[in-house]
């Protein structure tokens, strides 16, 4: 009833020639377009920042230590122009469920250049990571991660808050991190078939992993990297949903 009224009130108006149609201007609740400059936030486009690698599964060092708590995620700019994250929110759901507001960052990711956003500085992915989060903490069971520029609006999700985990592993032995696949249509972060876990060991593909020496053996991820490649086939299948 209430767009009626609205519409109605409008109609009237318009009759009695009082209808102001004059350019109101940028609203000011949100900024349009947040363009790049020195240290602050850039406006994304939905699907060109994604979450491209979720760690869940933790670390196991050499001396088989495994740790839980070693998580870690990773975005992938596919933007054709460099992305400053300042401000940018990372909520988590699942298992646990936390939000975060990334820092500011001098620096924006470049084409097709990847971000790593660790939860230990001392683990096996806190050297090669751009951002320690304090606090991080994934789920073993059901992970999800939620990515909002910094005016909130929605450029990509990973997981599934209700669903078990879609990929990666801890077996006793090695960790293996859940990898976004290239399928060609419906590369949608909340389906299962756009993920799969990291096999470098083995395809014998993982060449010198930006993981740090002493986790090495049993810790199979690609922080900072290329994925491991997908054989699954998903990147040769899907829908055009």
């Amino acid at each position: 009833m209430r767009a009626r009224w609205l519409t109605a009130g409008l109609l009237v108006a318009a009759a009695a020639g009082c209808v102001d149609t004059s350019d109101p201007g940028a609203s000011s609740e949100q900024v349009l377009y947040r363009w790049e400059t020195d240290g602050e936030p850039t406006t994304g486009e939905r699907g060109n920042m994604l979450v491209n690698e979720i760690n869940w599964a933790g670390s196991v060092s050499d001396d088989k230590s495994y740790d839980p708590d070693d998580v870690f995620i990773e975005l992938l700019n596919k933007n054709p122009r460099p992305v400053n994250v300042s401000g940018w929110n990372l909520e988590i759901g699942g298992d646990y469920s936390r939000s975060f507001r990334l820092p500011q960052m001098e620096e924006p990711i470049q084409p097709n250049d990847f971000f790593v956003i660790a939860a230990k500085a001392d683990g096996a992915f806190g050297a090669e990571a751009d951002v320690i989060l304090e606090g991080l903490k994934l789920g073993k069971r059901a992970v999800y991660v939620n990515l909002r520029d910094a005016d909130r609006r929605l450029m990509d999700s990973g997981g599934s808050r209700e669903e078990y985990i879609f990929a990666g592993s801890y077996d006793l032995v090695t960790t293996r991190s859940m990898e976004r696949t290239q399928v060609l249509f419906g590369n949608r972060g909340n389906q299962d078939r756009a993920w799969t876990s990291n096999i470098d060991d083995v395809m014998g593909t993982g060449g010198e992993r930006k993981i740090a020496q002493g986790w090495r053996t049993y810790t199979m991820a690609s922080p900072g990297q290329a994925n491991s490649a997908d054989y699954t086939g998903s990147n040769t299948s899907g829908g055009f949903e």
